[in-house]
């Protein structure tokens, strides 16, 4: 680039009124009136005798010239330099102190180096680091070497895009044009817009572009395409002039914006000769790296019939203007808003909100893109949006009945009460209340957490009501729901409800319900209890001299029951039956006549009733 570049360099095509300056590298070489030709064949002749980059240092090098144009820019501009490692060490400090208010600083060169690798520049960092730490606005270029091999453009890009630092405080980064590699016009449009569409790709913003005026005519064809393609910043190299010439239509209307004035300039801080340029312009914020970029968390999954906030964080390098958002990919029926939009801030929220009905937005994970748009930019960023189940599991009423294998108390009566819970996402646990009497609900223990049953102790002659819900391993909990009330009787083998059919003997005996019991022998002796309710069981004596009895429920063969034991048991629920709702009922037992141990007992029926 005018001037900082590597040997090999080739340097703008000046149009000038007046002689240019000498060139500060051999590679140079400057259209300048017939009087200078024989320095720009003496420094032709170096390059032919293949001076090396390293030996470039020991060049002749005048003194510095005069910083160009003496015209005070007054308020309307600010000054500037562009360097490169041509200027050794720089104590930054004394350049900010001199009034400079930028830096642009070569990165990167399309030359490939010994290692098969493009050119970075060994004070890039450096010189970026410092010159920021001294407060000027920071920029980089790189020199391009256009070529028609394939890929090189999309290759000089990647690897400019891939050194330079931008952020806060950084312009927009520049290619440097200088070369056109023996290309044609078309070819060298081509390859340019390659370039600078590469880098906006990379980086996220257009890249402005350096030339000279007579370059862009002749080896770009003067085409205005690319600033109406939306790359609309022109640094400009015309040394010399108290204006410059600014090519493509006036750069398709918009103007210089970057004005290097001479080669030759003269800073506190560098050594030797320095670029010199001007920013049309009192703030720089406008040209410099500003972008916005997109990121996007929701802290968990959103339940179906809910809503949930995700975090849109809109992180900001020097960009200030209000970012416009928007959201697609939503499941049908689930709306997202923004609590600011457009937000000018650090972030807005989205708030994503499912249908009321639970059921209308399916369990899923579903993509979504957020999308900001501002000042011709557009950032995106994806989350995933979870719907989980929202649904409470669903519980069935919870019933109570009588059941087999336990002892009848005096005044109680062991029931089961017995309910489903169903999720998709699987039972968490369930619970279970319960009222007595019309009283409060209290809490009833269960075996496990996820238990469906209860066994517990009626007291005879009180209605209690049984009531359960459930939760689901993700924390959706059901209703209370709630079953009818039940109230447990016991009826004695001594009532006149049950009838005898056959020989029954009475014996009486403390260990029985009641205090005594009916027993008999016979093939076919029977008792029948006819009764209204909703559950009935049968109570009777085991035993090693007890035999088997036939049961039939309602004039049908229900079961044989077998009453004999190793060891004796009184007040045992041999037999239970239970209905959904109350009805009239009759059990009847018929003896059977085991050989040897026929003897069945009768000593009470249990029965439930709902209210």
């Amino acid at each position: 680039m005018p001037d900082n570049s590597d040997p090999t360099e080739e340097p703008v095509d000046l149009v000038s009124p007046s002689p240019p300056a000498l060139p500060r590298r051999p590679a140079r070489t400057l259209r300048a009136p017939s009087g200078h030709v024989s320095v720009v064949a003496g420094l032709a002749l170096l390059l032919v005798l293949g001076m090396a980059p390293a030996a470039s240092a020991a060049r002749l090098t005048p003194a510095p010239a005069p910083s160009g144009p003496t015209a005070d820019a007054g308020a309307t501009m600010l000054e500037g330099i562009d360097v490169s490692h041509w200027q050794g060490t720089i104590n930054w400090t004394k350049v900010a102190a001199a009034g400079k208010k930028f830096a642009i600083i070569k990165a990167t060169d399309g030359q490939v180096q010994s290692d098969g690798k493009l050119y970075i520049d060994p004070m890039y960092a450096t010189n970026h680091a410092q010159a920021k730490a001294a407060g000027l606005w920071t920029g980089a270029y790189h020199f391009a070497r256009p070529s028609t091999n394939a890929g090189d453009a999309v290759a000089e890009a990647d690897h400019f895009s891939s050194v330079i630092h931008v952020g806060a405080g950084d312009l927009i980064p520049a290619l440097d044009l200088e070369d056109n590699g023996g290309m044609s016009v078309a070819a060298l449009q081509t390859w340019v817009t390659k370039f600078v569409d590469e880098v906006y790709a990379k980086i996220g913003m257009r890249p402005m572009i350096y030339t000279s005026p007579s370059f862009w005519k002749n080896k770009m064809g003067d085409t205005r395409k690319l600033a109406d393609a939306g790359y609309k910043t022109l640094w400009i190299a015309h040394w010399g002039v108290s204006s410059p010439t600014v090519p493509a239509q006036n750069w398709g209307g918009h103007g210089w914006t970057f004005w290097q004035y001479t080669s030759d300039g003269a800073v506190s801080g560098i050594t030797g000769r320095v670029d010199l340029d001007r920013f049309n312009g009192l703030d720089l914020t406008p040209q410099a790296y500003s972008v916005f970029k997109l990121a996007a968390t929701i802290p968990s999954a959103v339940k179906q019939g809910t809503s949930s906030a995700a975090n849109v964080a809109i992180q900001r390098i020097n960009f200030t203007s209000d970012v416009a958002l928007d959201v697609s990919g939503l499941p049908a029926g689930t709306t997202g808003t923004f609590n600011e939009n457009p937000s000018g801030d650090a972030g807005s929220v989205l708030t994503v909100t499912t249908p009321a009905d639970p059921a209308a937005t399916p369990v899923g994970t579903y993509p979504l893109t957020i999308t900001g748009t501002s000042s011709g930019i557009t950032r995106t960023a994806k989350l995933n949006l979870v719907i989980a189940d929202g649904i409470a599991p669903t519980v069935t009423v919870p019933t109570t009945g009588l059941f087999t294998g336990k002892t009848l108390g005096s005044t109680t009566v062991p029931v089961r009460v017995r309910w489903t819970a169903t999720d998709p996402s699987g039972i968490a646990k369930a619970s279970l209340q319960r009222s007595i009497a019309g009283g409060a609900w209290s809490s009833v223990g269960l075996g496990s957490a996820t238990a469906t049953y209860s066994n517990q102790l009626l007291t005879v002659g009180k209605f209690v009501r049984q009531r359960v819900r459930a939760t689901d391993r993700i924390a959706n909990t059901s209703g209370w729901s709630q079953g009818p009330s039940v109230r447990a009787s016991i009826t004695q083998q001594s009532s006149t409800a049950v009838t005898w059919s056959g020989s029954w003997h009475t014996v009486s005996t403390s260990k029985a319900s009641g205090g005594s019991l009916r027993y008999a022998t016979a093939a076919g002796a029977s008792a029948t209890f006819r009764f209204t309710g909703s559950s009935v069981a049968w109570v009777a004596a085991r035993g090693t001299s007890r035999g088997s009895a036939w049961i039939y429920v309602d004039g049908a063969y229900a079961a044989t029951i077998s009453l004999r034991a190793s060891t004796s048991a009184y007040r045992s629920i041999v037999f239970a039956r239970n209905w959904s709702a109350v009805g009239v009922h009759t059990i009847k037992i018929v003896v059977a006549g085991n050989a040897g141990h026929p003897r069945v007992d009768v000593d009470a029926f249990a029965r439930l009733a709902f209210q």
